[in-house]
Formats: structure tokens, C-alpha cells, sequence
């Protein structure tokens, strides 16, 4: 199923337009649903400036994370939306998106300004992410550091090897294991202490009336005793007084 088209990232197009950044180009927004969407080999999608104030679509791409960054240049601002599928081990099929800012280290001052008051608007446009990088270093967005970036974000763990050299081997045991031993050393450190269950006998309970007496008889002979008053019978008696 795909995970968005044109038409989910159409809306409000128009009113980002008249903020700090044009980001209206059709381009833009079918690229970022191809990026989304499962059914299509895209996996990043990069946007580069026309103009100080607008950003057009610089291109798709299907290939790797040092294939992307091959496309940013040092003297560019350019914003990337990134898709990044599971490591090599089956527990992690998830899909995640990341968004990258890239300012080269060779950008002026004034073009550097201008991304803190368009970076919003952009990753508004871009949709939801589970890491935002803003880099002018490619040793920042390789792919060992997003992926850390990503297993730490998500709490997960994205690379166990389990799957390395084709041949699958369950992890799964492994992963609850850490788990409850993660769950248990906290549990330690905290000042809830665990759940105690009673072995001993309880006392036997004395029941209690509405009224917080004693019920010494047993529910049956106390129902006996439990008057019902008729109103209608003392209105009336009442009434002959």
C-alpha cells in the first residue's frame, strides 16, 4: 500500500507558498509522495534553491545514502527527505524518513541565515521524519551515523547481523532477552519494589451494615431484620395524626 500521492501533500500548498519559502513547485510535492509511497523505487528526494526565497526540486534518486550525498555540493543549501528501511536483520523491516539539511561549508552568511526561518516551512512540507540532521560535513549523514541516529530516536536496535550472508537466523529470543534484563536492572534502581503475593492465611472478615456496624448475624438472619419503609404508609399516618 503506498504511503501517500500528490493530492495528501497538495493541501495547504498554497498558504506555504506565501511564507518565508516557496515551496509550491508540483515537483516537490510528487516527489515527496514517491519517496513515501512503497510501491516505487525512490529514496530520497533532494530540494535546492531558484532565488533566495524559492525551492524547486533537484531530483529523485534510488540509490544508496553516499549516492545522496554525492549530490550535495559545499556551496549549496539544499534539504533532503530521506527513506531508510530496515538494516540487515528481519526485526527491523520498519520504514523510517529522515530529514537532512544540508548547508555546505563554503555557503555565505546571509544564505546561512536564511535557512534557520525557511527550515520549518520546508519540513513542513516535507511531512513527518523521525530524525531531523542538519550537516556540512558528509562524514555527518553517512549511513553508520544515520542509522545510529535512527537506533537511538527509535529504540531499536537496526543492525544485529542476524541476516548477514543470506542465511536468516532468528534473533527474536535474543532481543526479549536484553529486554527483561534491561527491565529488571531498572527495576533495581528504582523504589518500587516487586510484587509480594500473601502465603499466610487472611483473618476471617466481619461483614458490616450500611452503617459501619458489626453484622454479627449471618446475611441471611440480617436480612430478616432489614425493615423496608413503606412511604406512602407513613404519609398517610401522618397525615391522620
Amino acid at each position: 500500500a503506498g504511503r501517500g500521492d500528490a493530492e495528501a501533500f497538495s493541501e495547504g500548498k498554497k498558504a506555504r507558498a506565501m511564507g518565508s519559502v516557496d515551496v509550491s513547485d508540483g515537483g516537490i510535492s510528487t516527489a515527496i509522495a514517491s519517496v513515501r509511497d512503497d510501491g516505487t523505487d525512490d529514496m530520497y528526494a533532494i530540494l535546492k534553491y531558484d532565488g533566495k526565497a524559492k525551492l524547486i526540486l533537484q531530483k529523485t534518486g534510488s540509490g544508496s545514502m553516499d549516492e545522496m550525498a554525492g549530490e550535495l555540493d559545499d556551496g549549496e543549501v539544499q534539504y533532503v527527505l530521506l527513506r531508510v528501511e530496515g538494516g540487515r536483520d528481519q526485526e527491523s523491516k520498519a520504514v523510517k524518513f529522515v530529514f537532512i539539511t544540508w548547508v555546505g561549508a563554503s555557503v555565505g552568511g546571509m544564505a546561512k541565515g536564511r535557512v534557520a526561518s525557511h527550515k520549518m516551512a520546508v519540513k513542513d512540507a516535507l511531512g513527518w521524519t523521525v530524525v531531523d540532521i542538519q550537516a556540512d560535513d558528509k562524514d555527518d549523514i553517512s549511513e553508520e551515523v544515520i542509522r545510529e541516529k535512527l537506533k537511538k530516536a527509535s529504540g531499536a536496535n537496526y543492525d544485529l547481523g542476524s541476516n548477514a550472508g543470506g542465511n536468516y537466523e532468528s534473533k527474536a529470543g535474543e532481543i526479549q532477552a536484553a529486554g527483561r534484563n534491561n527491565y529488571q536492572t531498572l527495576e533495581k534502581e528504582s523504589n518500587i519494589g516487586p510484587v509480594v503475593f500473601e502465603t499466610r492465611a487472611l483473618p476471617k472478615e466481619t461483614p458490616i451494615d450500611l452503617g459501619g456496624r458489626p453484622m454479627v448475624a449471618s446475611a441471611t438472619e440480617g436480612k430478616k431484620n432489614t425493615v423496608i419503609r413503606d412511604e406512602g404508609a407513613a404519609a398517610k399516618m401522618k397525615g391522620e395524626e
